[in-house]
């Protein structure tokens, strides 16, 4: 039994950093706010570094765009 153990503790560790490196990849992007007529008037970006913050208004009408951005 103890045998056992270790693959089975090694294959859990695996399968949990793979699972946090999947969720931590699936916050990483920008959500944009629009108005009732379907203007941009904010942004959050999230998880991106440098380009991270927030600008404009938070509406309810918003579209979130994963992933980071380029800096070109």
């Amino acid at each position: 039994m103890a045998r056992n153990r270790i693959p089975v503790v090694v294959a859990s560790l695996a399968l949990l950093t793979l699972t946090s490196f999947s969720a931590s990849a699936g916050w990483q992007g920008t959500w944009h706010y629009y108005d009732e007529e379907g203007v941009l008037v904010g942004g959050w970006t999230a998880g991106c570094g440098a380009a991270d913050g927030r600008w404009g208004v938070v509406t309810s009408n918003k579209t979130f765009t994963q992933g980071c951005r380029d800096a070109s």
